[in-house]
């Protein structure tokens, strides 16, 4: 072998240009093991020969065997020269890592690794850990905010069954937080004292991400002293990045981010610490800033149903159905008006927003050619449904969501708009919703637009008089409300704005489907 015999070590100021090789026993195998250049690899002594490769950063911790009781000594302070007493030492480790799987699914793994000499093994896991604690970007101290009543009310549950035990294998510090109202953590972030934290997270829903995140900016443009109510303002960049840990009805951004609502995926994206910037659209009407949103804002249909669904809250998510069936029955239609700042990019003729994505990239960099000069269009109708994406918003029950080229961080929102038809036609577009393969582009009373800002004004309904004349004077506005985020904004008449990449969030992106592999693990 090129890098030398078994128990070679050569040493450096950096653990990333560390090499060892030894051999360890795996399972009842002996397996030669190398270090070099932040990847780990086994593989078999003996037929049938088997190679595993796994970079150290997709490792989530290593520790010292379950068979070693260090008494009055910590793990952290095993030396690594011979030790006091071979009998108090360890002669195994455990790697900690994560691997990912079909549909996007990253999850916990572990092996063993043992030797007869303790100061091999006090050497491998020293040199691991200095890797691991010399990648900065990795959180150490969050703080985790936790919905308990959100989507089926699982979100504790969630957090102590599935999330705080990889948080401690991982050695993260957590700060937790239980949310008792709404706007609780809103009003924490705003007061609290965020010295000692490296990073946010919450467990729940899109409306629990969005308090996080609304908290997070109206705190940096307070100490920015940066008035956020003024629409034309650019609005602060926090400084610390979120991870969201889905636990609600739809978990639409954390599927847009994820590529699934997979808590251990989710909650792995954090321990790695990769993250990527996330457009946020504000929401501004005459006279303030009324909030900041990440999935979509939908006036019309999505509007009635999330404001005739209060009125179910001990339905549970069951109160969504219920009340989207009772207002597709009803098949309202609204009398307004877009004016939008279109961008050159048109949605159905876009790329899929996946890992490394190129057009994010480009407006990460500020590198977009100023040949793509936006233009002002206004549209108007009556409307089952106005729609403006941050997000492709997919979720379980819609596989590609409202815009399934909608990027997360280019800067613009994509603006599905739904004319007012017949109740077919409505169900028609509830079908392609659920669908994995068709989209709403190609609906002829659906029009699609891409853009970096647009106005909505409701307009008034004219109502005829027997005869099919329209009195003038008989003027009467029916309005419905927006939903963002799944909470409701009762003003009609709104400014968004997107704010290109304004928060960073934690993920690894989506990325094309693989074979699944196979993995050398003990859990």
């Amino acid at each position: 072998m090129s890098l030398g015999s078994p128990g070679t070590m050569q040493e450096s100021d950096h653990s990333s240009r560390s090499v060892l090789l030894n051999t360890f026993v795996i399972r009842k195998k002996r397996c030669r093991v190398y270090f070099h250049r932040g990847t780990l690899i086994w593989e078999t002594e003996r037929a049938p020969y088997t190679r595993w490769t796994l970079p150290l950063t997709d490792v989530l911790a290593a520790h010292y065997g379950d068979d070693w009781t260090p008494g009055d000594v910590t793990k952290e302070k095993i030396p690594a020269t011979s030790p006091t007493s071979p009998s108090l030492a360890p002669t195994s480790f455990v790697l900690h890592y994560a691997a990912r799987g079909p549909k996007n699914k990253w999850s916990h793994h572990s092996v063993t690794m043992s030797h007869t000499d303790p100061r091999q093994v006090a050497s491998w896991v020293k040199t691991i850990r200095n890797y691991l604690s010399g990648l900065s970007h990795r959180p150490r101290r969050i703080m985790v905010f936790v919905n308990p009543f959100g989507g089926k009310k699982k979100g504790l549950k969630i957090w102590e069954r599935d999330v705080q035990p990889l948080m401690n294998i991982a050695e993260v510090e957590t700060k937790l937080m239980i949310t008792e109202r709404a706007g609780h953590i809103r009003d924490t972030l705003l007061a609290a004292s965020m010295d000692d934290i490296q990073a946010v997270v919450c467990v729940g829903g899109d409306g629990t991400f969005a308090e996080v995140f609304n908290g997070l900016v109206l705190r940096a443009a307070k100490d920015m002293q940066i008035d956020p109510n003024d629409p034309d303002v650019n609005l602060p960049t926090p400084n610390l990045p979120v991870g969201v840990i889905p636990s609600g009805s739809t978990d639409t951004v954390a599927y847009s981010l994820h590529g699934t609502t997979d808590v251990q995926t989710a909650a792995i994206h954090v321990i790695f610490g990769d993250s990527t910037g996330l457009d946020l659209s504000s929401v501004h009407n005459n006279h303030s800033l009324v909030r900041l949103y990440a999935s979509v804002l939908s006036y019309g249909y999505l509007g009635d149903v999330i404001r005739d669904s209060e009125k179910f809250r001990w339905m549970g998510p069951q109160r969504y159905d219920y009340s989207g069936f009772k207002k597709i029955i009803a098949n309202k239609g609204y009398e307004g008006e877009i004016e939008l700042l279109s961008d050159p990019c048109h949605p159905a003729g876009s790329t899929r927003c996946m890992e490394n994505c190129t057009r994010c990239l480009q407006h990460m960099h500020n590198t977009v050619p100023d040949k793509e000069i936006s233009r002002w269009l206004t549209v108007r109708g009556k409307f089952f449904m106005v729609n403006g994406a941050n997000v492709s918003c997919a979720c379980s029950r819609s596989p590609l969501g409202f815009s399934p080229h909608c990027h997360i961080g280019d800067g613009c929102v994509d603006i599905i708009l739904i004319r007012h038809t017949s109740l077919l036609n409505n169900i028609r577009v509830l079908l392609r919703l659920t669908s994995k393969h068709k989209t709403l582009y190609d609906l002829p009373f659906v029009e699609v637009y891409r853009a970096r800002e647009f106005t909505f004004r409701a307009l008034p309904t004219l109502h005829g008089q027997p005869g099919g004349e329209i009195n003038s004077s008989r003027l009467i506005s029916e309005l419905s409300v927006w939903n963002c985020d799944g909470e409701v904004i009762q003003d009609p008449d709104v400014k968004i704005r997107v704010h290109c990449q304004l928060l960073k969030v934690y993920t690894r992106r989506v990325q094309e489907p693989i074979v699944e592999p196979s993995c050398f693990c003990s859990t």
